[in-house]
């Protein structure tokens, strides 16, 4: 545990959590599998992820889902760092959301004396960003494909949006007026997903011009991840 101070005077708790696991997965090679979700990725990200066995077993279901949605913003981070939106997909390697998943779960299952600190008393979480779940679509008030939507149809008058969303199994959530001249089509998620790589995808395809990702203001807990030699470093911080 590490105590640190800036010179606004704020004071950030900062629990240093590394994993430094083998990977079982170096020793037992595993034939690659060509995917279509996973064709554009580099290498270097998917290589010889670090995998070892956890038992999440007493988690209860809403516990796991959310320790899968920190995963998949991690793994989006981590893709930025080696890739342009453009050349991501919207879909996240389930294989990389996997090993950040049960590398989180060794930390909480572990035996470091500020785990249950960490976890029950300031319920460290990433900061969303990414947002992995929202998606808003903005458009003037009298756009064609947007008919539908003010019939109360669950639809759109665009099909190349309309098999968008089928493709990646979102909900239309609302349609909210913004103004005189602009509405909003709010679209959700049913699991994580790559919101900036669906912007993009939204941008290009349909030519929609202005498309919004949910974010928080300001800043606050957050956890972070980086790929050592033997395993993962994760970083738990208020």
């Amino acid at each position: 545990m590490k105590i640190k101070q800036n010179f606004s005077y704020f004071l950030v708790l900062c629990f240093l959590l590394s994993l430094s696991f083998n990977s079982y997965s170096q020793k037992n090679p595993r034939k690659e599998r060509k995917t279509r979700k996973n064709q554009r990725y580099k290498k270097s990200i998917l290589d010889n992820l670090p995998t070892f066995f956890v038992d999440d077993s007493r988690f209860p279901s809403y516990l796991k889902q959310i320790y899968k949605r920190d995963a998949a913003r991690m793994s989006i981070r981590l893709l930025n760092n080696e890739l342009r939106v453009s050349k991501q997909t919207i879909q996240i390697p389930e294989e990389l959301v996997q090993a950040i998943y049960n590398a989180m779960v060794a930390v909480r299952t572990s035996d470091y004396g500020s785990v249950d600190t960490m976890a029950n008393q300031y319920y460290v979480r990433t900061f969303p960003v990414p947002n992995v779940e929202k998606i808003v679509l903005v458009a003037e008030h009298d756009a064609p494909w947007l008919e539908p939507l003010k019939q109360r149809q669950d639809t759109t008058g665009d099909p190349q949006i309309n098999s968008i969303i089928r493709e990646h199994n979102l909900i239309i959530s609302r349609l909210v007026h913004l103004d005189e001249e602009r509405v909003a089509l709010v679209l959700q998620s049913r699991e994580p997903i790559n919101v900036p790589a669906l912007m993009m995808r939204f941008f290009i395809s349909e030519g929609i011009g202005s498309i919004e990702e949910v974010l928080p203001y300001g800043d606050g807990n957050d956890i972070s991840i980086k790929r050592t030699k033997t395993g993962w470093d994760l970083v738990y911080s208020l």
